[in-house]
């Protein structure tokens, strides 16, 4: 027992023993990582260690260069921003703005607006033009003429050229007796031309009766009323006779449209139009038809046949100048018959709208006269 209890005391001392020999390289290897932490740390330090007292040395070294030149010196004024040089910068800017705005539109205005735009580009006659005169406009009922008898604004004296001119037209072996109105859009005044110069002429002791064959719309006939019978209610039925359809009037007489037919373009071709016409040539000395736009609908071009001069009315401010070319060919191809221009809505501040209407008829001092007089 002895022997075996010394030979276990032997045995546990050799596994400690063993146990720390086998635990020597692990710390070894701890000691080794620490000494080359230390050994990094060290050499570190000295180096920003010797930089820090060269950076001391090298300060202590060098001379101070700096000196002032001028002193700092102020004024009452702000130095910026610079109140002249803004407010100059306000103003040309207020001046470029809209002078580059006003030539753009220049530029990009593609419309009608005065006679010369006309001449340029067509070889139309030209029969005269129609002031807008907003005066009349704001005090005047639309639904009655704007010429009046002994007037002597504007619009008055540009329908008495306007009368003046027709004549001109006119020859001994085709007097001009029945007038048709046409144009390219809706809206160029047609109906307010017709009505005016109806009353122009009636001024004159002439008689004037008008006829609307705008019978899809009978935007003249609205003006007076609307009527059951007119010139469909006489184109679609043989017992209706011209009487029936005529309208008395003090100034001039009138025949409405009608009612609204669904075959407008065939009613007109219907040879009883030209038979109406006929029997009105010798009652009536003017017969004024106011009839639809042309190129939209084919009424225009099939009514145009009874008209001894056709009238198109040219809207200005509305009317695109690329559009000119195409009234050229009208006039050209003769599908109008003896055609003839009016500017309807004429600018009166535009320039040359003074001398417009004296060109070649002798009427400018006249109508400036009388512009003049109203304008005061």
């Amino acid at each position: 027992v002895s022997i075996n209890v010394k030979r276990n005391d032997a045995q546990s001392r050799e596994q400690r023993a063993q146990s720390r020999v086998a635990a020597i390289p692990t710390k070894e290897r701890q000691m080794l990582s620490i000494e080359r932490q230390q050994k990094i740390k060290e050499a570190l330090y000295l180096f920003l260690l010797n930089r820090r007292e060269e950076n001391a040395l090298s300060q202590a070294m060098a001379d101070n260069n700096a000196r002032v030149i001028d002193s700092a010196e102020s004024t009452s004024f702000p130095i910026s921003p610079n109140r002249n040089r803004i407010l100059l910068l306000g103003v040309l800017i207020g001046i470029a703005l809209p002078g580059a705005a006003f030539l753009l539109i220049l530029f990009m205005d593609t419309r009608v607006h005065s006679r010369k735009d006309l001449e340029k580009a067509v070889s139309v006659p030209y029969l005269g033009e129609i002031p807008l005169d907003k005066s009349i406009q704001k005090h005047h009922d639309k639904n009655a003429p704007t010429v009046r008898e002994q007037g002597d604004d504007i619009v008055s004296e540009a329908f008495r050229i306007l009368r003046t001119n027709m004549a001109f037209l006119s020859r001994k072996d085709n007097p001009v007796q029945v007038i048709t109105f046409t144009s390219f859009n809706v809206g160029a005044g047609k109906t307010f031309i017709a009505r005016n110069l109806s009353m122009s002429l009636a001024y004159t002791k002439k008689r004037v009766i008008m006829i609307d064959l705008d019978i899809r719309k009978g935007t003249l006939s609205r003006h007076y009323g609307h009527h059951h019978v007119g010139i469909t209610n006489y184109l679609s039925d043989s017992t209706i006779r011209t009487d029936d359809i005529i309208q008395r009037g003090e100034d001039f007489d009138l025949i409405a449209s009608g009612t609204v037919a669904p075959n407008p373009a065939e009613l007109l071709m219907d040879e009883r139009l030209d038979e109406l016409i006929r029997g009105l040539r010798t009652r009536y000395d003017y017969i004024i038809a106011d009839n639809v736009p042309i190129g939209i609908i084919a009424d225009a071009t099939i009514a145009n046949r009874i008209a001894d001069l056709t009238i198109f009315v040219v809207r200005a401010g509305k009317l695109d100048r690329r559009q000119l070319p195409d009234i050229e060919q009208l006039y050209q191809e003769k599908k109008l018959k003896n055609m003839a221009l009016v500017l309807n809505g004429a600018d009166p501040e535009r320039h040359g709208y003074g001398y417009g209407y004296g060109y070649g008829y002798g009427y400018g001092y006249g109508y400036k006269y009388g512009y003049k007089n109203h304008s005061k």
